[in-house]
């Protein structure tokens, strides 16, 4: 891979709102990978409309860890979740 190719930027993944794009890219930053939000405020002109989502760019030399790194803060809020509503009592229980 040449110098050119690793520096290219690439579309990683589309968010499905502002949010969540940029708690992924700050993610992202936590562990030195450079990423870019791109569309984010789309959706305060157009209103909600299919294709109209935030999406992440990173550099190509960075697209294999950044997918990991997502797949772990991911995994760990579907888990932070879900003991949190295993907690929560039952509505009409003790």
């Amino acid at each position: 891979m040449s110098r050119a190719d690793s520096d290219e930027v690439v579309r990683l993944l589309t968010a499905p709102n502002p949010i969540v794009a940029h708690v992924w890219q700050s993610a992202l930053a936590a562990e030195g990978i450079r990423a870019t939000v791109v569309g984010d405020y789309l959706d305060a002109s157009f209103g909600d409309l299919p294709g109209l989502k935030p999406e992440l760019w990173v550099h190509r030399k960075d697209v294999a860890r950044a997918e990991e790194i997502l797949q772990h803060q991911v995994v760990g809020e579907e888990h932070e979740e879900e003991a949190a509503e295993a907690e929560e009592p039952e509505p009409g229980g003790p």
